[in-house]
């Protein structure tokens, strides 16, 4: 009897599954919606007119609640409905959509995301959200975006402020704050589930309910399973990446909308498979399996108080717990609470004052390395206490002018007092024209990665090194100065332009980019400038068909203080200096949706030369049928104009790993 070897047992499980997805996908298309029972027909591109997209809320710039043409920022909606034609799988695919947002994948799990410079596998000066819920990392100054997902069809929409929002969401929003809102769950009250399988594959359920007069409900599950990189020359990088999680929000209201309560909760755990060889251009599969798994879990809980017109107030908790274990590597656990209080005051015509405080508290606990490199951290516990306040003065001169002044005062027990104030200028100077401008201090607290340790080598005694790991030690932040200047125009029916430019001073008084890169002390950026200019220009012509055109430009001065041979300061941030998208949608027929889209990338320099990016160009497409309102079939696929490409490069791994060409099928099913 012939035996099959793990590895072909492995291709063929891939492929049985693969197939049954197909089925799977074709049976719901055949049994559950037959092709003649076309119902009402589904939403097209005339659903919002340019005047109305404009005219979307913004909570994110100021933390009340503003129309999107008199937000004094480079502000970016991403709708539900872009999301949806985007084909995107999970967050950060959908986040390519923004104009000025540097988004790069590095492997199944990693991504690299910032807005106006200095990105990174850590982007450190970029805050996201979740439902006002900080998803800032007390371990590693960034954001884990393999743990961040949701099923796609629970997200109302994306906020993304390209620009410091210091003043009122305080430390780490830097360089920009991506807020990411889920809808009520009164809006959720049917069932969904998204099936898609192909080079990639995974499934969403989503189930509301109602059980009060004003209370509604809904639990969600998510699965996926991602494999889609290969190494420099097209060999499979054997990185595997498979998450799952699941949770719930609820939505209560009193009979006269005075109190509004909302809890949501969220658990997840995910496998990654990181192919640690120290070649990978070779077609063996010998190579050294690092796999990583992370775990851990939420719950918010907020209160709304509309005490009256001029009155609302607003409490909310969260605690968040994480867990990481690498085989190879470190192990880490960390815990998160965190609370928060808003007043917002109308005082009288002209001034709306809104004010705040928050405390946060980031416990976390390090493990020793089980490598050879590094021994030992000492101590193995560190303590993170935030308490600020915040002020802000919404002030309307006149009709046309309105100015906000504003700025958080932050106690951090490693570096003291912080203060970040903000002043923005809006001038409506047409009935659809707006000017903008603002200047604003902001900073980025250290982190735990940002302490140093002591660290032995045991290869060889002659090179142990032992760095002071002080958490009581009054670390400076990071400090940017931002000044901004902006136009927005929009035609009622069809057209609007939006541009915006930035000058940024960095003094960078902690190591930036890559994890524990203080600890071994090659280079460290000591002061930066970034000069910029985004633009953005969407063209709606007729009812079924939809045109966007974005670009940004970036220019970076670095100086250096400490260097190494062969390395330049230009490469310690992998920024690519133009970025361009195209984004086309048709609604060809009343069911049949054709969505294309083309993105530039400059090239980026590397750590070393042999790992820079070169420039890329990426075309996407989807193909999308709806025999009735409750079904969705679509046809995906990416990279359709390159078998693979290189997007960003880690810092880890030998060389950069290549994003593939990939095709998937997507059902949708409401019911």
């Amino acid at each position: 009897m012939l035996k099959s070897s793990p590895f072909e047992v492995v291709l063929i499980t891939k492929k049985i599954i693969r197939w049954i997805s197909r089925i799977l996908l074709w049976t719901v298309f055949c049994y559950a919606y037959p092709v003649n029972v076309l119902a009402n027909e589904p939403e097209g591109l005339d659903k919002l007119s340019i005047e109305e997209l404009m005219g979307s809320k913004v909570i994110s710039a100021t933390r009340t609640e503003q129309q999107l043409t008199d937000t004094a920022a480079a502000a970016y909606v991403i709708t539900q409905d872009d999301i949806r034609r985007s084909g995107a799988t999970n967050i950060p695919e959908a986040l390519r959509m923004v104009p000025g947002l540097h988004v790069a994948r590095i492997s199944s799990t990693k991504w690299a995301i910032s807005a106006r410079g200095f990105n990174g596998l850590v982007a450190d000066k970029l805050l996201v959200l979740m439902d006002g819920r900080s998803l800032y990392s007390p371990i590693n100054k960034g954001v884990y975006w393999d743990i961040q997902d949701r099923v796609l069809d629970d997200i109302e929409r994306i906020e993304v402020i390209r620009g410091p929002g210091a003043s009122v969401w305080g430390a780490n929003a830097a360089n920009g704050v991506i807020n990411i809102i889920t809808k009520h769950s009164a809006d959720t009250m049917e069932g969904s589930a998204t099936l898609f399988g192909g080079d990639k594959y995974g499934a969403g359920l989503r189930k509301g309910w109602q059980f009060d007069d004003q209370g509604y409900a809904r639990v969600y599950g998510k699965f996926l399973r991602d494999e889609s990189f290969a190494n420099r020359i097209g060999n499979d990088a054997n990185e595997e990446w498979t998450s799952g999680r699941g949770g719930f929000r609820m939505d209560w209201a009193n009979s006269d909308g005075k109190h509004a309560l909302m809890a949501q909760g969220d658990i997840y755990y995910g496998v990654y498979n990181q192919n640690d060889a120290k070649n990978q251009d070779i077609p063996s599969n010998d190579f050294s399996l690092n796999r990583t798994v992370k775990k851990g879990g939420n719950i918010m809980a907020r209160w709304n108080y509309n005490q009256s017109l001029a009155s609302r107030m607003t409490a909310q908790f969260f605690y968040d717990a994480f867990q990481e274990n690498q085989s190879l590597n470190r192990s880490v656990n960390s815990e998160t609470v965190d609370f928060d209080f808003q007043h917002v005051l109308a005082v009288n015509e002209a001034h709306e004052l809104t004010w705040g405080f928050n405390y946060r508290l980031s416990l976390v606990q390090l493990k020793p390395f089980n490598s050879g490199i590094a021994k030992e951290y000492f101590p193995k516990t560190f303590q993170n206490n935030r308490f600020s306040v915040f002020f802000q003065d919404k002030w309307r001169w006149h009709d046309d002018v309105e100015i906000t002044l504003g700025s958080k005062f932050e106690h951090h027990n490693n570096n003291g007092f912080e203060y970040e104030p903000s002043l923005r200028i809006l001038w409506k100077a047409a009935n659809q024209h707006r000017v903008w401008a603002g200047v604003s201090r902001s900073v980025r607290l250290p982190a735990v990665t940002d302490l140093s340790a002591n660290v032995f080598f045991e290869n060889d005694p002659n090179l142990k090194q032992v760095f002071e790991f002080n958490q009581y030690q009054k670390l400076k932040s990071d400090e940017v100065v931002s000044y901004e200047l902006g136009y927005r125009y929009w035609n009622s029916d069809s057209f609007s332009f939006d541009v915006a430019a930035y000058y940024n001073q960095y003094n960078n008084n902690l190591v930036a980019n890559n994890e524990f890169s203080d600890l071994f002390p090659e280079q460290s950026i000591k002061k930066s400038t970034t000069l910029g200019l985004e633009a953005v220009v969407a063209w709606h012509p007729v009812d079924w068909a939809r045109f966007q055109l974005s670009t940004s430009f970036i220019n970076m001065e670095i100086k250096s203080i400490r260097k190494i041979p062969n390395v330049s300061p230009e490469t310690t941030s992998q920024d690519p200096r133009f970025l361009w998208a195209f984004r086309s949608s048709f609604d060809i027929a009343p069911a049949v949706e054709v969505d294309f889209w083309l993105r530039y990338a400059d090239s980026a320099s590397g750590v070393l030369v042999a790992q820079a990016i070169p420039s890329y160009v990426t075309l996407d497409a989807r193909l999308a049928w709806k025999p009735n309102k409750n079904l969705e079939l679509a046809f995906i696929a990416n990279n359709l104009n390159d078998s693979q490409h290189p997007e960003f490069y880690d810092g880890f791994t030998p060389n950069p790993l290549q994003a593939e060409r990939m095709f998937w099928l997507q059902g949708s099913l409401k019911y």
